[in-house]
């Protein structure tokens, strides 16, 4: 029995700021390489595309003072608890926003200086308790570099065989979305702090797609972020932990999991690295893009994943004109909704399949 995607999988050429629905998947056939999209997009773009966005620090910091702030308005001020939520959920926002910009930075786009990359790096991602020299290797080299491959990019959701085979896995199922189970709708608000926390501390001393990294320096980096963590907790005292610890931590897993989570997890399993198969574009009210730095355009970040994304509606318009039969793209909403009406597991390199009722349905 097929799940009903028919919602968003019909569209073919859409306007640029417009709704979309989405293209039919892409053969293999089809699959063109980076180097063929950027050649044939470059001369619709400017130097400046190129260039480090150095005022993204100015994000960085604003982020960091709003944040710090209602922490300390939450802990020495002692306001009243709806207060208190009010600043808990404004700090996992700041975290987001923070998660956002380190994410350019750790690719150097906002600055060539690896020394200042790793060291902001290294309290962008606190929050989320990832050590910036694990996302470098994890995110630049293995996601970026093996997109949706399985086992080889991290992120990619597994198949049916590796499912059957995994306890693991099969214990997660029910928390991911289109499982239909109702523990899924939990999935935005803790996915990414846990996945990574449990790869670094666990996965990355058991899988061989790990052992080119430096395990000596992310120890070291994780250590210290716990380390600063822990004293913040004991500053903030028991009472508030809820409120500088629990629901920040599920503000900003969900402001960055709700756009991860879109950007690939409805797309093919690809064994070349195709971005316009392999990837997708979410776009959202123009307010809450500015907000969020663009990190919805996620065609144009595989593209040019050390360009900052500042320049991604730019990239967004040159890829409508050059590959408008598939390049893929739709309204954030209509993203989410057809996450949670399709299974996570994949029968085969273009059919989802839930792996409980047997249902089946064809990725975007």
């Amino acid at each position: 029995m097929a799940i009903d995607v028919s919602e968003v999988s019909t569209l073919k050429k859409v306007p640029a700021n417009g709704p979309a629905k989405m293209p039919g998947t892409i053969s293999e056939s089809a699959v063109r390489t980076i180097g063929d999209y950027r050649r044939e997009i470059l001369p619709s773009l400017g130097p400046e595309v190129f260039e480090p966005a150095g005022d993204r620090l100015i994000w960085f910091a604003m982020a960091t003072v709003v944040s710090v702030i209602a922490f300390l308005g939450i802990v020495f001020g002692d306001p009243a608890w709806p207060i208190k939520v009010v600043l808990g959920i404004t700090i996992g926002l700041c975290n987001g926003v923070l998660g956002f910009v380190t994410h350019e930075l750790l690719h150097g786009a906002v600055t060539k200086n690896s020394k200042l990359q790793s060291v902001l790096g290294f309290f962008g991602m606190m929050p989320f308790l990832i050590s910036p020299t694990y996302w470098k290797y994890v995110h630049n080299r293995l996601h970026h570099g093996k997109t949706q491959q399985t086992i080889r990019d991290p992120d990619a959701f597994p198949t049916l065989r590796i499912y059957k085979s995994s306890k693991f896995v099969q214990a997660i199922f029910p928390f991911t979305p289109g499982s239909g189970h109702k523990r899924s709708y939990l999935y935005f608000f803790f996915w990414l702090s846990f996945h990574e926390f449990v790869a670094q501390t666990y996965l990355r001393f058991r899988n061989g797609v790990f052992d080119a990294m430096n395990h000596r320096r992310v120890t070291i980096e994780l250590s210290g972020q716990i380390a600063v963590l822990i004293s913040m907790l004991v500053i903030a005292g028991p009472a508030n932990w809820v409120y500088v610890m629990v629901l920040p931590l599920m503000a900003q897993n969900y402001l960055l999991m709700s756009y991860i989570s879109t950007n690939h997890n409805l797309s093919p399993l690809t064994g070349d690295n195709d971005p316009l198969v392999n990837s997708l574009t979410v776009t959202n009210h123009p307010v809450i893009e500015f907000l969020t730095l663009n990190f919805g355009y996620h065609v144009e970040h595989h593209l040019f994943p050390t360009v900052s994304s500042k320049h991604a509606k730019v990239i967004h318009r040159a890829l409508i004109a050059k590959f408008p039969e598939s390049y893929k793209y739709m309204p954030k909403w209509q993203a989410v909704k057809a996450l949670y009406a399709t299974p996570r597991i994949y029968k085969n390199s273009t059919t989802l399949i839930h792996p409980e009722t047997l249902a089946t349905a064809d990725t975007i």
